[in-house]
């Protein structure tokens, strides 16, 4: 990759009207956006764990989710009372510690400014990730719980000119007395050597791309391909576990609704087709990774298991009104093997949990 030169950034020495400045040059633009998002500094995402929001997201889910032998045969929609809490379900803590920015903290296409590397590259999506639970899930029971963000690591691939940057998060989460100060929340949860816990009920990294704009001509071949299903990769066999599920429009907006997630490849059909090259509405990263969890926890639940840990990789689009399976296979000891086919077949989202018992 040629050499880039960062915009400069400027270092006081000393103090005063005549304090010095020393200008530091990069010598890549990886190196240049390593540097400046890993010292972002994200401010903290405070939230309470009402179990309002679970909720919304269980009567959202329910229709669309195995039958067990352990699920309620009447569905109950009366918001569950704190009184009686139950344990925050898994991946519902994507639905808490929304992005708390302004409009104006707002890209043209929805998304927030926090974990942007900026011009050229505009477009976001999200290409997997991990998750690990090292504690006991927190109750829903009104308690103030906070999201302490980081970018650990900043990578840049492809040639240039057409460079796509992996921004990899991490999400910590956990409870907070009312009152404690920023920095000792900090040291409870946060920790310099990521595979320590510290206080820590949810851990999630995600890797988002951010690619440069489109051009018209991109947009127009991505266009008279919509009737083709493109290059499929074949899934794995044998799955013990296949489910099917059909997400609709109005999945999509309460999703992003409940995640306070204005991207407009899930909500604005023309956007989609005319600016990003797409058939149709884009089923979300979190809601995908949603779906193939609260899947595995029904059937993991009738086996006397829970996930401890998964790992995952989207590595195709899924849309709106096309079907979608979760499946999934045992491996040696307490691994599964678990994917997501697309309507044809091909493999869309490929992963691996750990699981231990209940």
């Amino acid at each position: 990759m040629a050499t880039c030169l960062a915009r400069p950034l400027l270092f006081a020495r000393g103090g005063g009207a005549m304090a010095r400045y020393t200008v530091r040059a990069y010598s890549s633009l990886s190196e240049r956006l390593q540097h400046e998002l890993t010292t972002r500094k994200i401010p903290l995402f405070y939230d309470y764990l009402h179990p309002q929001p679970s909720h919304l997201l269980n009567l959202s889910l329910c229709d669309l989710l195995p039958k067990t032998a352990s699920t309620p045969v009447h569905t109950n929609t009366s918001l569950p009372s704190i009184t009686n809490p139950s344990p925050l379900p898994l991946a519902h803590h994507l639905i808490y510690f929304p992005p708390q920015v302004t409009l104006s903290q707002l890209l043209p296409d929805g998304t927030d400014v926090l974990h942007t590397p900026g011009d050229p590259f505009h477009r976001r999506l999200w290409a997997g990730g991990n998750l690990r639970f090292p504690a006991t899930s927190p109750l829903l029971d009104g308690r103030r719980a906070v999201c302490i963000e980081s970018i650990r690591n900043v990578s840049v691939k492809g040639r240039e000119g057409d460079e796509k940057v992996i921004v990899r998060i991490e999400r910590r989460m956990g409870t907070v007395p009312e009152g404690e100060f920023e920095a000792q929340t900090r040291h409870r949860i946060w920790t310099e050597d990521e595979a320590l816990a510290g206080e820590a009920a949810v851990i999630e990294n995600r890797d988002l791309i951010f690619m440069r704009t489109k051009s018209a001509a991109e947009i127009k071949a991505d266009q008279a391909l919509f009737g083709d299903p493109g290059r499929i990769v074949k899934a794995p066999g044998g799955a013990t576990l296949r489910h099917s599920i059909t997400p609709n429009k109005s999945l999509l907006f309460r999703f992003s609704a409940l995640t306070f997630n204005a991207h407009s490849i899930h909500l604005d059909k023309n956007y989609t087709q005319n600016e990003e090259g797409y058939r149709n509405l884009l089923v979300h990263g979190p809601l995908t990774l949603t779906l193939l969890l609260s899947v595995l926890e029904r059937h993991f639940h009738d086996l006397g298991l829970r996930v401890e840990h998964i790992d995952y990789k989207n590595l195709a689009p899924l849309f709106v009104d096309e079907v979608l399976t979760v499946c999934g296979k045992p491996r040696d000891g307490d691994a599964w093997d678990v994917w997501i086919e697309g309507p044809q077949g091909g493999l869309a989202v490929r992963g691996t949990v750990r699981t231990c018992g209940v």
